[in-house]
């Protein structure tokens, strides 16, 4: 049997039919959509190697010339530059295609656009770390502190936004909005007074309770580090703020669940930011240091210095032989590192620079990931040992 057109239809869509939202011709266009990193593609056309390049740089708006010279300088700075480029490679799809590399892998359906985004989040926290070294991120007690930088961008890229989208689909179920589903929707102008008072009405009320339990615990973690550091081990600066940084990823865990933590992701910001410069200058002392002890008991056992020059002149102690036994650590960020021995004194040293030149008593090497070492010419007797630890620039140790 033959069925006729619903009462009130022709059986075709009039001029005075709307298609509900996200429906019609122009359905890919959204002014008011905010782009994130899942529009991102790989070109087709203007490719080299993978297209990776030409995609950004279509997607920021720039030249893919651009794009190229910064991917090429953090490949020879670190590696970064290939393990950005891989990640982009293998997650984002192309622009002919449906799907990414990864997805065809792994067989991703409806978390492919999670997994891109936690991939390419990874992967840029890899490259800072290639950048920085991993020697600098202060493993204390056996913890990688370098996770809690990632499990920040993680909550501010995935998973808060993803809290904010079911939230805001949950408020448009029970106001009656658009579901995307169904295709379902209603008369915006007969209802908007209606629909706003329920939004409102519905949106929950930020509480400081969590910010409050947060930082409270913060403060006795910290108080906890400060006892340590007192009664047990010298730590660095940098622990602290890893251990204010670690109660605040868990601040804004319990978030996700209980409470509100949208202002703990300013301070985890901060926090974080804290820990990357720490990590590359270990001081925040900036110009010149240059301790000249007369007597061994003078001599401090470590150095540290952010930037500029630290030079240890030794040659002044007048009880060289008491420094005999002892261990000397200098540490600096960037610039230069200079250490004057008197002649005569048994020596052990060990130098490390990740980039820049290294002259050990009259020998030289310079590059990136270099090290010298100068062993003790009388290995049985005892000696000064001195370690010295830089990031970018010069160490010197010389004879006087």
């Amino acid at each position: 049997m033959r069925r006729g057109p619903v009462l009130g239809h022709d059986g075709a869509m009039n001029d005075t039919q709307q298609a509900p939202p996200g429906h019609g011709p122009d359905q890919d266009f959204d002014p008011h959509r905010l782009r994130t990193i899942t529009d991102m593609k790989r070109s087709k056309d203007d490719r080299i190697v993978g297209g990776v390049c030409a995609g950004a740089a279509k997607y920021l708006n720039i030249d893919p010339v651009i794009v190229r010279v910064v991917i090429a300088v953090l490949t020879v700075a670190g590696f970064a530059g290939v393990i950005l480029y891989a990640a982009a490679w293998v997650l984002l799809p192309s622009e002919d295609a449906e799907r990414s590399i990864g997805a065809d892998w792994f067989n991703l359906d409806k978390n492919e656009e999670q997994v891109r985004v936690a991939g390419l989040v990874a992967a840029v926290v890899l490259a800072v770390l290639s950048l920085v070294g991993d020697s600098s991120w202060a493993w204390w007690g056996g913890a990688p502190w370098w996770l809690l930088p990632f499990a920040l961008l993680l909550y501010v890229f995935w998973i808060r936004p993803r809290r904010r989208r079911e939230e805001r689909e949950q408020r448009e179920r029970h106001t009656g909005a658009y579901d995307p589903a169904t295709g379902a929707g209603f008369d915006e102008t007969q209802h908007l007074g209606v629909t706003q008072q329920k939004v409102s009405t519905s949106r929950p009320r930020r509480s400081p309770a969590l910010l409050v339990l947060t930082t409270s615990i913060a403060a006795i973690a910290l108080a906890a580090t400060l006892i340590y550091d007192q009664t047990q081990e010298n730590v660095p600066w940098t622990t602290y703020v890893a251990v204010a940084l670690a109660v605040v990823g868990v601040g804004l865990l319990v978030g996700t669940f209980f409470g509100n933590g949208g202002i703990l992701i300013g301070i985890g910001i901060l926090l974080a930011i804290a820990l990357g410069i720490g990590s590359v200058f270990p001081s925040g002392r900036i110009g010149r240091q240059a301790p000249t002890p007369e007597v061994a008991a003078q001599v401090k056992a470590t150095y540290k210095h952010g930037i500029g020059q630290l030079e240890l002149d030794l040659s002044e102690v007048s009880d060289p032989e008491r420094l005999l036994g002892r261990t000397i650590r200098l540490d600096n960020g960037i610039g230069q590192t200079r250490v004057i021995v008197p002649d005569g004194l048994n020596l052990d040293v060990t130098t490390d620079m990740k980039g820049g030149e290294i002259a050990l008593f009259g020998r030289i090497d310079d590059g990136t990931d270099i090290s010298m070492t100068d062993t003790a010419d009388r290995p049985t007797e005892p000696a000064l040992t001195i370690d010295i630890d830089q990031k970018l620039g010069q160490i010197e140790v010389i004879n006087r």
